[in-house]
């Protein structure tokens, strides 16, 4: 009693000759689509530079990788005057009538954001752009006498300077954005994450908050009412802002694979268990809520973890959608910033397509995206809206840092770090559902302590004294003030 003869653990396994086939299927076309890519980066591309690359410090050898830079496009109309709006679109291109605030535009050049005065708008973005003054306060006025408000100035006067148009999120927005030359910005909202905490439900992750199990407590009584209210306590008069770009609802959830085993494993009258029991009786899995037994032998089983993964991503998207759409229903849903193994869930993908204006990635484990047509083709096909890359870094072992956090990629010098920075964010423009990046992030983290110091890395433009890295800043800079030219070019060809 208690399993539905259909319903067997394992059931979906019962075609391997065609699962096959369909395998060989998706790798022939992988290998098709990085045989074109390869035959693009000819054309475009008349050279290249090598990079001594680790994934981590202590990884023993170097491996050399191929790198593409600006330098080397062959026909960009480099130099040409390029006039944007006040918020940063290109004048040149009216993809739109204008609504006040940012939206998004698919063209035959690919997807684009739209500004509010309708011009296309391309990404070229920094996250944690931040005072970071905690502890050495006298050092900061020592730099900036004429405190936040200098600070803000000068800061947004730097990014200007090297091309960047917005700020991503975990930036002093309320600072900067009283500046006389403000830059359009981003805001995190944390929906899950300070639900979780304010019910007891969390505990630390590496690079963000995690929760009990792994599970996000969606089913919670109480999750969709703390959403409004949260949202309305964040956002308040930002839904009247033209800068603010968009909203991410969270960062880096774990979206995984084996989910229902997860919340299997919560309290026996945690209400989130509860509904998972229910939605296993509700699919035939069991016959009974209460079948403990029963429902532990689907704990192994792919198909039916990844059917429960979509309908918890469903009630998590479609709260938090109905909670930004309401308070600000003219501003863009960013995502949740998926990473690791959520961006390759196909089905996930759709389930966020659904209440999301783009897509958002933490993307660290590759080198070239040229070289993962499976997953960039798929995160536009998918959720059938465009996607914004919105971390990725390189460290530099040239500084005094240990470099033992963090995803980025390891590299020797800042010269280094710029050239990844070019050859990644060209590799991201030739995507047409790519509307843009943000790098993480603007300054080195400060070493509030001695503990905390073991574990700094290289990531920010600046330096943890306000000085910027030259080598990094100038290939930031290059490619940049040269982005719409050469986003014209890879997008016509």
């Amino acid at each position: 009693m208690g399993i539905c003869p259909s319903c067997q653990p394992g059931h979906a396994s019962a075609f391997p000759k065609a699962a096959l086939a369909k395998s060989n299927e998706k790798q022939q076309r992988n290998s098709e689509e990085r045989r074109r890519s390869t035959e693009r980066l000819r054309t475009f591309f008349f050279g290249s530079q090598e990079v001594d690359t680790k994934r981590k410090p202590n990884h023993s050898n170097w491996s050399t990788r191929k790198a593409y830079r600006s330098k080397f496009l062959r026909g960009v109309n480099f130099g040409k005057k390029q006039e944007l709006s006040k918020y940063g679109g290109l004048k040149s291109k009216k993809i739109g009538q204008g609504t006040g605030f940012f939206t998004t535009a698919k063209t035959r050049n690919g997807h684009f954001l739209v500004d509010p005065e309708g011009y296309a708008f391309y990404s070229f973005g920094v996250c944690s752009v931040r005072r970071d003054a905690d502890g050495r306060e006298e050092a900061f006025k020592k730099v900036f006498e004429g405190g936040n408000d200098e600070w803000a100035a000068k800061s947004i006067d730097l990014l200007r300077s090297m091309g960047f148009n917005n700020i991503g999120p975990w930036s002093d927005d309320k600072i900067l954005r009283k500046a006389s030359n403000p830059l359009p910005y981003t805001k995190m909202l944390n929906i899950a994450q300070d639900f979780g905490k304010s019910i007891g439900f969390t505990k630390p992750g590496s690079g963000h908050v995690d929760f009990k199990h792994h599970c996000i407590p969606v089913f919670h009584p109480d999750f969709e009412e703390f959403a409004m209210k949260h949202v309305k306590k964040i956002v308040g008069k930002l839904s009247f802002d033209s800068y603010c770009l968009g909203f991410f609802s969270d960062n880096e959830l774990p979206w995984r694979r084996d989910m229902l085993k997860c919340y299997l494993k919560l309290d026996a009258k945690d209400p989130n268990r509860l509904v998972a029991l229910k939605w296993m009786e509700s699919k035939g899995y069991i016959e009974d809520a209460r079948e403990e037994k029963t429902a532990h032998l689907y704990e192994t089983d792919k198909g039916v973890n990844m059917e429960f993964l979509q309908h918890v991503a469903n009630r998590y998207f479609q709260v938090c959608a109905k909670a930004i759409k309401k308070v600000a229903p003219n501003h863009l849903y960013l995502g949740s910033r998926f990473h690791g193994q959520a961006k390759k869930h196909t089905e996930l993908l759709k389930i966020a397509g659904k209440y999301v204006d783009v897509v958002s990635i933490n993307w660290y484990d590759t080198w070239d995206p040229r070289t993962k047509p499976e997953w960039t083709d798929m995160w536009t096909t998918a959720s059938r809206k465009p996607f914004l890359i919105t971390e990725f870094y390189a460290k530099g072992m040239d500084t005094k840092l240990p470099n033992k956090s963090g995803a980025g990629w390891v590299v020797k010098t800042q010269k280094d770090r710029g050239i990844f920075y070019e050859h990644f964010v060209l590799g991201l423009m030739e995507h047409t559902g790519c509307v843009g990046f943000h790098w993480f992030k603007f300054m080195d983290d400060w070493p509030k302590n001695s503990e905390k110091a073991k574990m700094l890395s290289n990531k920010g433009i600046l330096d943890s004294n306000f000085t910027p890295y030259v080598e990094l800043a100038r290939s930031q800079a290059e490619l940049n003030k040269e982005g719409y030219s050469i986003l014209e070019f890879l997008r016509r060809s």
